[in-house]
């Protein structure tokens, strides 16, 4: 929900003292889907050191939910190519993942789509 000085990423103290606000706006949100976006988020989540390389696109349950790991949208914009295996060509990768998974949590199957 923010940002330490300079941008730098939060100590563990630091996630600590906002995980409990996460944790209640999650409670009352109640999402099927939860998106991870960045490594700190999976870190302060659910505690993975891994880095988000690799365990992007993976899916991992949570407390009930359904969480995906994908990049952080600043790093999507510092790599710009869309080429197959970029950053950006894994995330809408992962993107579609996530849509198939809400589809199926919802019971409903894709419309067809010619691209």
């Amino acid at each position: 929900k923010c940002r330490p000085p300079n941008n730098r990423v939060p100590t563990q103290a630091e996630m600590d003292a906002c995980r409990p606000y996460l944790l209640e706006q999650i409670r009352l949100v109640d999402p099927w889907i939860i998106l991870l976006t960045g490594a700190t988020s999976v870190r302060s989540l659910l505690g993975d050191k891994r880095g988000i390389t690799k365990i992007r696109g993976e899916w991992i349950q949570w407390q009930g939910r359904w969480c995906m790991p994908i990049f952080h949208p600043a790093y999507l914009l510092r790599n710009p190519d869309r080429t197959p295996g970029s950053p950006k060509w894994l995330m809408w990768q992962d993107i579609q993942a996530v849509k198939q998974k809400y589809l199926e949590l919802a019971g409903a199957t894709p419309p067809q789509q010619d691209f």
